[in-house]
């Protein structure tokens, strides 16, 4: 996991909310303040019952915080239309209180990550998120921002972030890195999107699926939205689904006539480079062990 540079705390955080808060949300001080979850890039904290504030945790990921801030509400529209909700900003703050960078607060979204729930019972997950995706992936406006790690050809993504074969292999052993690149080699040689750049969560992972009773109740973490190629979103059903709903998310999204062979070829390349990326920082632990050992044996079936 990337270096933290900055932990927040909640005497901090609410510190930040009692100079910041304009008056319409001097209710929300009353409020209890807990932290409940930090990744890669951000610290999370619950705000009372319907709102959370987050925090980036390094200065790489400002500019995630600030791209989710401008765009989730654009990006996510269609997404209202199918009972699946976003971390909605509806605050945002400026450093102080000791703290160096913009904050947000924003929408709770009541659940559990789809990490969480055994793959077996998924099944109607795969078909809440077809139907996502396929909403969410319509034509983006010029202005929509590109993203050097998602929705770019992967020629383009090997040169930005090249894999580390080594720590893979050494990870999940030759034989399946091996297969892993493989897969990727195939993506490339797979037919570039050719159509107009379409909107992109751009991290669909089990961590960013919320679910109520096995259904899709919210996409988070709207970090990496962007403009591209959607094979770095279908990615993502390597990673939660196994091989009957994954055929399931794929007939569902392939009803809309914008994907072909080549697309599924680029997003398994894509699946293969999110695990690469994931086993070369094993002190993301418990985390994401059990996302990885699913997408492997997804990708490279008895190896």
């Amino acid at each position: 996991m990337p270096e933290v540079e900055v932990q927040p705390t909640a005497a901090q955080v609410r510190r930040l909310l009692e100079e910041q808060l304009p008056e319409e949300f001097r209710v929300l001080l009353d409020r209890p303040l807990s932290p409940v979850a930090q990744g890669w890039d951000n610290a999370l904290f619950r705000l009372g019952p319907v709102h959370a504030v987050r925090l980036p945790v390094r200065r790489a990921a400002v500019p995630c915080l600030l791209r989710e801030a401008r765009w989730t509400a654009v990006a996510a529209a269609p997404l209202a239309a199918l009972g699946i909700a976003v971390p909605r900003p509806v605050f945002r703050g400026r450093p102080g209180a000791g703290y160096p960078w913009p904050w947000t607060v924003v929408r709770w979204i009541e659940g559990e990550a789809v990490a969480t729930l055994p793959p077996a019972r998924r099944d109607r997950l795969a078909e809440d998120l077809a139907r996502a995706l396929a909403s969410l992936h319509r034509p983006a406006p010029e202005s929509a921002p590109r993203n050097p790690y998602r929705g770019v050809p992967l020629g383009a993504r090997l040169r930005t972030a090249p894999p580390s074969w080594p720590a893979t292999a050494a990870a999940l052993g030759a034989r399946r890195t091996e297969r892993l690149r493989g897969i990727v080699d195939d993506g490339l040689r797979a037919a570039p999107w050719s159509r107009p750049p379409v909107w992109l969560h751009g991290d669909p992972h089990p961590w960013n699926l919320v679910h109520r009773d096995g259904r899709l109740a919210g996409l988070i973490d709207f970090g990496d939205v962007c403009a591209g190629d959607p094979a770095s979103d279908l990615a993502g059903a390597w990673l939660a689904f196994d091989a009957d709903q994954r055929s399931g998310f794929r007939a569902l999204v392939d009803t809309t006539g914008r994907y072909d062979d080549d697309v599924w070829r680029r997003a398994a390349a894509w699946a293969a480079l999110y695990v690469a990326a994931l086993v070369a920082h094993p002190d993301t632990g418990p985390h994401f062990g059990a996302v990885v050992r699913h997408a492997v044996a997804q990708l490279v079936p008895g190896s």
